[in-house]
């Protein structure tokens, strides 16, 4: 007993260590993987119902209770996304990715005892993209008359990642009914990258002439420079977080399986929704958006019959007014908070053995995105740039910004089969389909789980009773819904955000 506790300590520091340095970027029924390892994802995501794969707990813990001996199960997706953004200034296809998927589990049944238990390491999820030079109509090089620009382009990336480690525990209530449950710890890992826009009102400066910065860049021009405003309906900072943020969280699954007979099994699962809050450090730069500013204040002036040099003096004596020190720029560091969570979400499923070696499964899933991405709220707190703590009314340097999201609860339906040739091969097949949860008003380019339909196919390999090896592929159908008016940015009018995915899966099983 004392060897075994040795090995489930090593086993789970070393998978752990292994899991989080290679965190995954894309998901695939919004932000979740549709299985677990190499046999669950061949079969369409299909696995409440089956058994004899360690890797199932994860999705029912009361598979452990089906083991009469100890399994080990690892192995790695390999994830291949292709992405594409589309818009009035651009047609830019995202970087080649590779990211690995890793999943590890060991199960553990008791012989006559009606207990069992395992643990592992499995990728839940995520989502991200990475664009180089994308162009935006803030951040432009000027040329000598002012009046003609070149785009600077810009960097957009994110990356969001789940890893579960998950200790359960499984009992044989009787012959035919088993419970399980699960605890999860959770870590999590956040990047990003991007312009972000946001209310002119939300600058709720005092500019010292009875009107916040926010009146000033919202309200329309007038031919009296002092009372007109810049006509403005967002300002946009580039937003950094690169160096990425990390979060921790807790939940819990629990199941059951209930063999109707000896040819069918029903399967139920639910799984915890789980908080995390992600902290790491962030920078944002207002210069493009200001260096915008300026020339229209400029600009506005020289309407009113000034020369370019007097409009510059007076508009550099209005800044002054207004407590802006030109000499400190429009750049800041902060410590970042985002608040986030994964969602709850329930699965039921059969699976019917129509033949000793011909077996199909269906499963049902219900994930709630409705309940956690509802927005992205995000708090900057000790920033130490006046310019900027004067123009958002922030003394204390602390920012709160929240970007709508407002995704739709998925229904996952998928169907698989596996088919025995033989003792030792095994063929497998199946179908997933769930409906985007990305509202169209705000899909953006970075965040582009918009796939929907999965085709899977797989084999299995046993060189003896003790040692096999599973692969999987999933072809995912691309998807490209268009966005007409975003409620996140004026960049994403008009545009398309395209995604499709090439899945591998290789996963190694051995039975003590």
């Amino acid at each position: 007993m004392f060897e075994t506790f040795k090995f489930v300590k090593k086993f789970a520091i070393v998978t752990l260590v292994i899991s989080m340095a290679a965190m995954p970027a894309l998901a695939t029924n919004g932000m979740n993987m549709i299985g677990f390892g190499a046999r669950m994802s061949a079969m369409g995501g299909v696995g409440q119902g089956f058994s004899g794969d360690a890797n199932l707990m994860f999705a029912n813990p009361a598979v452990l209770a089906g083991f009469d001996g100890q399994q080990f199960a690892g192995g790695v997706g390999l994830l291949m996304p292709k992405v594409n953004f589309t818009n009035d200034y651009n047609d830019v296809e995202g970087e080649s990715q590779m990211f690995p998927l890793p999943n590890v589990a060991w199960a553990n049944g008791l012989g006559d005892n009606p207990w069992a238990f395992g643990f592992g390491v499995s990728t839940v999820g995520g989502m991200g993209a990475t664009y180089k030079d994308v162009n935006h109509p803030i951040f432009v090089d000027y040329y000598d008359n002012q009046m003609e620009h070149g785009y600077i382009g810009q960097e957009y990336h994110s990356q969001i990642a789940m890893m579960r480690f998950t200790p359960s525990v499984a009992y044989n209530v009787s012959d035919n009914f088993r419970l399980g449950l699960g605890l999860q710890i959770a870590y999590s890992t956040l990047q990003m990258a991007m312009p972000y826009s946001m209310d002119p009102l939300a600058m709720q400066g005092d500019t010292g002439m009875g009107r916040t910065f926010g009146d000033l860049f919202s309200a329309a021009p007038n031919p009296d420079p002092m009372i007109g405003g810049l006509g403005y309906d967002e300002v946009t900072a580039y937003a950094d977080m690169k160096d990425g943020a990390t979060a921790t969280g807790y939940g819990a699954n629990f199941g059951f399986q209930y063999d109707l007979n000896d040819n069918i099994t029903f399967g139920f699962s639910y799984t915890s929704q789980t908080d995390l809050t992600y902290e790491g450090d962030a920078s944002m730069d207002m210069n493009s958006q200001f260096g915008n500013a300026y020339e229209r204040m400029i600009m506005g002036w020289m309407n009113n019959g000034f020369s370019q040099a007097a409009a510059i003096d007076s508009v550099n004596m209005q800044l002054v007014g207004m407590g802006m020190d030109m000499s400190l720029g429009m750049a800041d560091t902060y410590d970042a908070e985002i608040a986030f969570a994964w969602p709850q979400q329930i699965g039921f499923g059969a699976a019917v053995e129509l033949s000793e070696n011909f077996t199909i499964g269906l499963d049902v899933g219900w994930i709630n995105w409705s309940a956690t991405m509802e927005a992205f709220e995000m708090t900057f707190s000790g920033g130490t740039n006046e310019n900027i703590n004067t123009m958002m009314g922030t003394p204390d340097g602390n920012i709160e910004l929240e970007m709508p999201l407002n995704w739709d609860d998925q229904i996952v339906i998928g169907f698989g089969a596996e088919y025995w040739l033989n003792d030792s091969f095994a063929f497998r097949g199946g179908f997933n389909y769930a409906s985007n949860p990305v509202p169209e008003n705000t899909l953006i380019a970075i965040f582009p789980a918009v796939v929907e339909s999965h085709v899977t196919l797989g084999l299995g390999y046993w060189l003896n009773p003790a040692f096999g090896v599973d692969l999987g592929y999933e072809y995912v159908l691309g998807n490209d819904p268009a966005v007409k008016n975003s409620i996140i940015a004026n960049e994403y009018n008009d545009s398309v955000s395209e995604l499709s995915e090439n899945v591998l899966h290789l996963t190694l099983v051995y039975n003590f």
